[in-house]
């Protein structure tokens, strides 16, 4: 009787270290994550669909199939960052930001321009996005350097250092040019910090700055290109066959969809119209499709994304935990407020991608690691509760 209440413990401890690669997650996150994915697979496929067949050599499936596997290969990314132990970022975020920067300057050097843009490393294969990674970088820069020694947030010599590398990063990539990454990284690191203790008055700085350099950039026209974005968010429809072409056909887009939509695949804006309609822009195309109801529907997983990854942060077991959650909610809601406001001009047109949702396999990767980071927060704050658990039906098994 000893001898098999012993095997069945065995089994099950067997049982537990098998199922804790699985166990412990927040699963709503899981199935949110993957309900965005293949709706992007979707939306990909249809608002890329008479780009394709334009190719010199027609391929309808192009999209679809790269989607497919960056999304694939994100769902990869994101199971081994959910199994790898966070606490070790406490001791390597050094690494982070220098890999951060190290590949911000292998784009300043050496980076592929494309629309007088150069935010791109060519590998052959693929092009990658560096600022894509530096957001999730900087997510475990900011959450390991406050979490190790928590004093920093109230030192001068721990905020210089926090100033130091946000600067450097927002030089870096301002010089690419893509002002609304920097500000999204600025912006993640500065919520971090908050959350650490840094006093609110302090935003003044940060929102001086901001205005400041609006005023410069309209005053001065320098950079022009900016210059050009700002006028034309005034009044796109001024400049509808210049500047403002993408935003006035996406308006129009929106504007056809209605509160029904026209229905899947019926996109009128994407037959050449609306220029890359499966990158930033494709939640124009999104409306027009599927509607004034699709749109609100899209949003709402996105908040209940939003709700949960913010209930990891504030069920975290320790400071580190509340800070990486934190920085990733602060992500995703960033960019999608900013992509939201882009496509319906509430504010100057930027590159920044819909999550999961836009083409592209960067910005799905760093997305999906920082999922992945969260789901391993949400794991680790499950373990004591497991264990007390795995005790008491020990005790009942041999109580038996």
């Amino acid at each position: 009787m000893a001898r098999a209440t012993e095997l069945q413990l065995e089994n099950m401890e067997s049982e537990s270290r098998w199922g804790s690669l699985f166990k412990g997650y927040d699963f709503g996150v899981v199935v949110l994550v993957l309900m965005l994915s293949l709706f992007g697979v979707a939306m990909v496929f249809s608002a890329g669909y008479y780009e394709t067949i334009n190719f010199a050599e027609p391929d309808p499936t192009y999209y679809l199939r790269r989607q497919l596997f960056f999304v694939g290969s994100g769902l990869v990314l994101m199971f081994i960052a959910a199994n790898f132990d966070y606490n070790i970022y406490k001791n390597t975020y050094w690494l982070a930001a220098l890999v951060s920067l190290g590949l911000l300057a292998v784009v300043m050097v050496m980076g592929v321009s494309v629309n007088n843009a150069q935010r791109w490393i060519d590998l052959g294969f693929i092009r990658i996005t560096p600022s894509e990674f530096s957001k999730v970088l900087m997510i475990i820069f900011t959450a390991g350097f406050l979490a190790k020694n928590p004093r920093n947030i109230k030192t001068i010599k721990g905020l210089a250092v926090l100033l130091l590398v946000m600067g450097l990063h927002f030089w870096l990539i301002i010089s690419q040019p893509n002002l609304s990454t920097a500000i999204v990284v600025v912006a993640i690191m500065i919520a971090i910090m908050l959350v650490a203790g840094l006093h609110y008055l302090l935003m003044i700085i940060p929102a001086i700055g901001i205005v400041a350099l609006y005023f410069y950039i309209i005053t001065s026209k320098t950079p022009l290109h900016w210059y050009n974005r700002i006028s034309s968010f005034r009044d796109p429809f001024l400049d509808r066959q210049g500047e403002g072409y993408q935003v006035t056909q996406g308006l129009i887009a929106l504007g056809n969809g209605g509160l029904k939509g026209l229905g899947f695949g019926r996109s009128i804006s994407k037959n050449l119209y609306l220029p890359e309609p499966q990158n930033d822009f494709i939640l124009a195309i999104i409306g027009e499709e599927l509607g004034y109801i699709g749109f609100l529907l899209l949003m709402l997983l996105y908040i209940i994304l939003l709700f949960r990854l913010f209930m990891i942060a504030l069920r975290s077991k320790d400071k580190l935990g509340l800070y990486l959650a934190t920085g990733v909610g602060v992500m995703l809601g960033l960019q999608v407020i900013i992509n939201v406001a882009v496509v319906t001009s509430s504010m100057p047109a930027t590159g920044i991608t819909l999550p999961f949702i836009s083409y592209g396999g960067t910005s799905i990767w760093a997305f999906m690691i920082a999922m992945g980071i969260a789901l391993n927060v949400s794991k680790q704050s499950n373990i004591p509760n497991r264990k007390r658990k795995r005790k008491s039906k020990k005790s009942e098994e041999v109580a038996a």
